[in-house]
């Protein structure tokens, strides 16, 4: 049977899931990619602090890709592992040659090319699905690489799907999720486009 939930009951939901999945979530996906900018600079010697720029976003894309590199048969240590993800999003975020070809070469060493080449397939099958959907969304964002800072959306689209099919006013709606992602600390941009861009999202879900 379906129902509508008035704004107070909105906010119970939301508060929630600021606990368990919104606001803590983001905290977990810029750790995440500190985890690897670190892990990779102690084993590797390379200065990755570049990334940490779009931590959340980069996150956003990364752990995906980690728990597939996990659940397969790729025999890799923890730091081969993250070797792979951190030449993956040099690649995806940016455009620095020379960084990325110090990566690459340090991929060749260890011998991963192969499981590179399968991740970054997997990791650009997801980037061009979650660019041509927000761009499906008629947003004025102008740039492929200004898209990909929202990425740390990804994790969240299905809590962001649940709330829509129940709330009666989207406005209120995406402004309460946009506080809450934003009351992380560790999320990049601004409050407007951001909650310009929850709200279209509350209405293609709805």
């Amino acid at each position: 049977m379906d129902f509508l939930i008035n704004e107070q009951q909105l906010q119970i939901i939301l508060q929630e899931q600021d606990k368990s999945k919104m606001t803590d979530y983001m905290k977990e996906l810029y750790s995440f990619t500190t985890n690897v900018v670190n892990k990779v600079a102690k084993k590797y010697e390379l200065n990755l602090k570049m990334l940490m720029t779009w931590g959340t976003a980069v996150g956003g894309l990364l752990m995906p890709l980690d728990r597939y590199l996990m659940s397969g048969n790729f025999e890799m240590s923890d730091s081969e592992r993250f070797l792979v993800l951190a030449g993956v999003a040099s690649i995806i975020f940016f455009e620095n040659k020379r960084i990325v070809s110090k990566i690459i070469k340090k991929i060749k060493d260890e011998g991963l090319e192969d499981i590179f080449d399968i991740s970054l397939n997997k990791a650009v099958e997801l980037k061009n699905t979650f660019f041509e959907f927000l761009n499906s969304l008629n947003l004025s964002i102008s740039t492929f690489i200004d898209i990909m800072a929202y990425s740390f959306l990804l994790p969240i689209l299905t809590d962001i799907h649940s709330v829509a099919t129940n709330v009666t006013d989207v406005n209120e709606a995406a402004m309460m999720i946009s506080k809450r992602l934003l009351a992380s600390g560790v999320v990049a941009g601004g409050g407007t486009l951001l909650n310009s861009i929850i709200k279209k999202l509350i209405k293609r879900f709805k």
